[in-house]
């Protein structure tokens, strides 16, 4: 009679529980794949959580992985809920192989004066004598953001791939110290490697640092989809709808503030399916 009774508690419990609504959170956890260095990752995205949090009345916790792996990594566990992330990286975040529990989605794509899509820069200095196109540079040294970057690496291999040689095999490459843009275009600027790796948009986006008109893009990659903002499944649905739909609102100005990379104008929607083409360039690679 007692375990009877205790079952039938466990019954009312769940259906009383079943019958709560899910409370809407008041709190989600953000990071943008630590492309660039802490404080420009913030100073970008101050314009942005803001209108962000003025859109949904949710507080935007801007959190900071120290890598790309990382970053990952606390994407699958849930620490960060809400993720702007390179699509060959947003494409492992999904893998169904890796990603057994919390499962990201993609909402938003980022937009730009071209579209939504976005390639890699072959970057060496106009002064260099013995680089004037882009075959020049196999066998030199060189710096990639990152073998996970896909405006850093990963279009760059595949575009040289394309042009019968190898940047793994062929080239003496390097990492930038925590897989950031900026230490690239900074090895390239002062000599320390004979070309560099980046996305579109990075040179720019360092005028006020170093004096750019000595940087030369050599050769640029095809284009792919731009980066992916994504959803974690342990975001209830109604908040995730919100945020999805005030990232498709942000106003031009807000966004001519931020000066993400790349030029980004908005973000269009998306799903992961827009993805595809990301996945087939993976698997080329092999990466």
């Amino acid at each position: 009679m007692k375990k009877l009774s205790l079952s039938l508690l466990a019954v009312l419990f769940a259906v009383l529980f079943a019958a709560v609504p899910v409370r809407a959170q008041d709190e989600v956890t953000f990071a943008m794949l630590p492309q660039m260095s802490n404080v420009e990752l913030a100073k970008c995205w101050k314009p942005l959580l803001a209108q962000l949090e003025k859109e949904t009345g949710i507080k935007f916790k801007q959190v900071f992985a120290n890598n790309f792996d990382e970053h990952v990594a606390m994407c699958k566990d849930g620490r960060i809920e809400v993720a702007y992330s390179n699509p060959f990286t947003f494409v492992q975040m999904i893998d169904p192989s890796v990603n057994k529990s919390l499962v990201h989605k993609a909402v938003g794509v980022a937009d730009a004066k071209e579209g939504a899509l976005f390639y890699g820069e072959f970057i060496v200095h106009a002064d260099n004598a013995d680089i004037r196109k882009f075959s020049d540079i196999k066998g030199k040294t060189g710096m990639v953001v990152g073998f996970d970057s896909a405006g850093g690496y990963i279009f760059q291999q595949g575009y040289a791939l394309d042009n019968g040689f190898s940047l793994k095999t062929d080239c003496k490459i390097t990492e930038a110290p925590g897989n950031k843009q900026e230490k690239v275009v900074n090895a390239v600027y002062f000599r320390e490697v004979d070309f560099g790796c980046v996305r579109d948009g990075m040179v720019k986006k360092m005028k006020d640092k170093i004096d750019t008109t000595k940087i030369k893009v050599i050769a640029s990659t095809p284009k792919y989809p731009g980066w992916a903002v994504s959803i974690s499944s342990k975001v209830d649905k109604a908040t995730a709808e919100k945020i999805a739909k005030a990232f498709a609102a942000i106003p031009a100005d807000v966004m001519k503030a931020a000066a993400l990379p790349g030029g980004v104008t908005g973000f269009k929607p998306a799903s992961n399916s827009d993805f595809d083409s990301i996945k087939t360039l993976s698997k080329k690679l092999g990466e």
